[in-house]
């Protein structure tokens, strides 16, 4: 069983049942702390919609908490909903994060990385 992520009825993620569950409420927990919601809707036939403009915006928003941030364990459990939300940020056909630091570009090159391992 999957959960599968979709903007528009056009498919992004189709992970795991337990793996969307997990993404999509750490993604709102975040969504929260950042102060955005996250543009993940999720609906009763057990897909979640992913609205694009909201999403960026949410995403935008954790890049920049986490940038700022300076509370080791805190990074490390945004790592993770980060990385995932840039691979859908990309497959939503998002505006990439603009040009920033090596640290970015780190976490962009970690990110692709991830993205083969995430079926749509």
């Amino acid at each position: 069983m999957s959960y599968p992520f979709q903007t528009a009825q056009t498919p992004v993620w189709d992970p795991a049942l337990r793996v969307g569950q997990v993404y999509l409420g750490q993604a709102r927990s975040v969504a929260e702390v950042v102060g955005a919601p996250s543009g993940l809707t999720p609906l009763r036939n057990g897909s979640c919609d992913l609205d694009p403009a909201t999403f960026a915006t949410f995403v935008d928003r954790l890049l920049r908490f986490y940038n700022e941030g300076r509370h080791p364990t805190l990074a490390q459990l945004l790592r993770g909903v980060l990385l995932v939300s840039l691979v859908l940020l990309q497959r939503a056909g998002g505006p990439p994060p603009p040009p920033g630091s090596a640290a970015l570009d780190a976490l962009l090159a970690e990110a692709a990385a991830l993205e083969p391992t995430m079926p749509s």
